[in-house]
């Protein structure tokens, strides 16, 4: 089969970056300037704007072809919706379509070309000049009288320094394909259903959207005039992060930061603020919400059809291969309040009610109907922002979502067996939760005696300590639980044994001596608490804890003997070093990639990090190069639990992309998925909850016997339910 690459520069009125390739390509003025193409190892030639579709590009795309690019989502959008109706060009189906940044991140490369070729060292690299360029040809230079047509500049040399730079970055694009492995056929299948998916795109209620908006606003100029007198006038503004800071160290309360985590941990942990602090610190939390923007990008998202398309970026996340999102972020969506997730769950709050209200653009009508304790307008809003995306008219959502998936597959590769057995009872239902399970063995207590309180400690202690977890993880999970571990201390530390509670001492005292902001943070009973939860937890599950160290020598055994294959957790995952990466097969047959792996010194986890980096203890550990944070291609530690949580989330994905390939098969498209669920949008009537959770469920031969289960619900509005 032949092969295509294809580059195209277009223009077009509307912030690619802002609203995505969907909206951009709506816009009347939307165009496509110039395209370098090259078919299998012919020259590279071009096409200008007006010129019909060049015959051998016509003959190639006709003959089934296959078209290369990077980015590819964004030239098929153009290529459909521009270049077809407009010139004439031949309609490829979507699987013809190759993403060489897909490829690349599947290789924990940089996805964009420049640091790709940065990362490779191509011969080739992407013209710096191309911004500039772009700036210049591809955004409008004004519009006419009155907001009119938008005004491009046309001028003939700097377009063809243009057309220059379309040839170089397809040469560029050409190397980097050549030096990639690319996609196995069953994942280049998953790749085609995500980009039918993000074809499907999620219907927005852009009438309540637009109203939340207006209460947001209202809603936060009355936050902002009882700040103003709660702090007597010396902050004006939530957004008044520097003044802030200096009214509270005048009311002597230092604060580094006013981020959202560090305000919720002196919010939960700081029991004598005084009242004018507390009150301006909640203030500041609820003007501040960032989820309530969300709604708003919602809008900026929504194409003419009415819905938000392209939110999903395939093996977008890190190590694991999982899909991230990208403009409506439906990965993370804010977690209900406590209240809000109770009387909705109760039934007391219906979601048509609720919007009815949100539909008055009033914050007063939210506040009349639901009270003080749930009603404050951008809380509720954020707890609202999911129920946003509806189903169309005539249509409900059937939604599914796996039960404790990452749980179940760690228990699975470590072959924790008294926990498989656990969750097929709960399965069953003939058996206790997890949490309940986890809090009888930290206090000693039968299941059955299992209190409120305790169950909480189990679920913040059972979320936050499967990866090799320490202190500061749960303490993490605590604040997302509203869980105070000082509180807990009296009941943990009663519970413990003696050596325990000696041992838990010593610890403190250790992390103390090596300037460990969160002993500070937590102070010692606090601190201590999350330390026998720790213990705990690990005493609990002694095959989890011993899988860390399986993965961690099986990976280090690799790197010491390239081209050796090492098997590890029963031969369910196995390493090998080949073409400078760490490669991990996961049982569904597909790799996880780690660039470049080496034993290196390292600081060590309990090194005093206020000393000098080259005074601080040190320890051998293996790195790799991956794509961080930054999204530059950079050196980073990894570990027995980075290892855990790669093999667990990565294969926990396989099992989500085989379960949607199993509902489209019997008619249940996907609109929405996140790690763990997945939504269909069917006319009303058509279809069932259960069965598209028996699809989702119907497992690959790799895992028949994993314990696994989902619930479900329909509905006309997405809910967390």
């Amino acid at each position: 089969m032949s092969k295509c690459r294809i580059d195209f520069e277009t223009r077009s009125d509307v912030d690619l970056i802002k609203h995505g390739v969907y909206v951009y390509t709506d816009s009347p003025h939307c165009d496509c300037l110039m395209a370098a193409y090259q078919i299998d190892d012919g020259p590279v030639q071009t096409w200008l704007r007006g010129q019909p579709c060049p015959d051998d590009l016509r003959v190639a795309v006709e003959s089934g072809c296959t078209i290369h690019a990077h980015n590819a989502a964004f030239e098929r959008i153009m290529w459909w919706r521009i270049m077809t109706p407009r010139y004439g060009w031949p309609l490829p189906a979507i699987e013809q379509f190759v993403c060489t940044a897909v490829a690349a991140a599947a290789m924990s490369l940089p996805r964009s070309l420049d640091r790709l070729g940065v990362a490779l060292d191509l011969n080739v690299k992407k013209d710096k000049k191309g911004k500039a360029l772009i700036k210049r040809h591809s955004i409008p230079q004004g519009f006419g009288h009155n907001g009119g047509s938008p005004i491009w500049d046309d001028d003939t040399d700097s377009l063809n320094e243009f057309l220059d730079y379309c040839k170089t970055d397809l040469l560029t694009e050409r190397e980097a394909g050549e030096r990639l492995i690319p996609l196995s056929a069953d994942e280049q299948a998953v790749y085609a259903l995500s980009e039918r998916i993000n074809d499907r795109g999620v219907r927005i209620d852009v009438t309540s959207a637009r109203a939340a908006l207006v209460i947001a606003e209202k809603a936060k100029d009355r936050i902002n005039k009882e700040l103003a007198e709660v702090t007597g006038y010396y902050v004006t503004a939530v957004t008044q992060v520097a003044a802030m800071q200096r009214w509270l160290t005048s009311r002597g309360v230092e604060m580094p930061t006013l981020d959202k985590d560090e305000v919720e941990d002196v919010l939960l942990l700081c029991d004598d603020l005084p009242d004018d602090v507390r009150r301006a610190l909640e203030l500041r939390q609820e003007g501040a919400k960032p989820s309530v923007d969300k709604i708003g990008t919602m809008l900026d998202r929504v194409g003419a059809n009415g819905r938000a398309c392209g939110s999903y970026l395939h093996h977008g996340a890190g190590q694991t291969g999982r899909f991230s999102a990208r403009g409506l972020q439906v990965h993370n969506m804010p977690k209900y309040r406590k209240v809000f997730e109770s009387e909705f769950e109760k039934g007391r709050l219906e979601l048509s009610t609720l919007f009815g209200a949100i539909r008055t653009g009033e914050p007063e009508a939210l506040e009349l109907l639901y009270g003080s304790d749930i009603g404050r307008p951008l809380h509720l809003l954020s707890d609202a922002v999911r129920s946003f995306i509806w189903a169309e008219p005539g249509h409900e959502f059937h939604n599914a979502d796996f039960t404790s998936i990452e749980g179940v597959k760690a228990a699975w590769f470590a072959n924790e067996q008294w926990k498989l057995q656990a969750f097929r009872d709960l399965i069953d239902g003939t058996g206790p939760g997890m949490y309940e399970l986890l809090a009888s063995s930290i206090y000693s207590v039968p299941v059955a005696a299992v209190t409120k309180p305790q169950r909480s400690v189990g679920k913040v202690g059972e979320l936050s300590m499967g990866y090799q977890g320490g202190c500061g993880a749960l303490a993490r999970m605590a604040r997302a639980n509203k869980l105070k571990l000082p509180s807990i201390f009296d009941s943990v530390w009663s519970s413990a044994d003696g050596e325990a509670q000696e041992k838990a001492e010593k610890r403190f005292e250790e992390r103390v001596a090596a300037h460990d902001d969160l002993t500070q943070k937590l102070g010692r009973e606090g601190w201590i608490a999350a330390e026998l939860v720790k213990v705990g937890w690990r005493a609990k599950h002694p095959a989890i804890v011993a899988a860390w160290k399986a993965l961690e020598d099986a990976a280090t055994q690799a790197v010491a003997e390239p081209e050796t294959v090492v098997p590890a957790l029963d031969g369910k995952v196995a390493y090998v070093v080949r073409h400078g990466f760490l490669w991990c097969r996961l049982p569904s047959g597909r790799c996880l990639a780690y660039g470049r792996p080496r034993m290196d010194t390292v600081d060590a986890p309990w090194a005093d990090k206020t000393l000098e980096p080259e005074k601080r203890e040190k320890k051998r550990g293996l790195t790799v190069l991956g794509v961080g944070d930054n999204e530059r291609w950079s050196r980073f530690s990894i570990y027995g639990g980075s290892l855990f949580n790669n093999v667990v989330q990565g294969s926990s994905r396989d099992i989500l992309t085989h379960g949607m390939q199993n509902a489209e098969a019997v008619g249940y498209p996907i609109v929405l998925h996140t790690h763990d669920e997945a939504m269909s949008e069917l006319p009303i009537g058509q279809g069932s909850h259960e069965a598209f959770s028996t699809a989702l469920c119907d497992l690959p031969s790799w895992c028949r016997d994993l314990p696994l289960k989902a619930a479900g619900w329909t509905g006309k509005r997405y809910a967390k339910r």
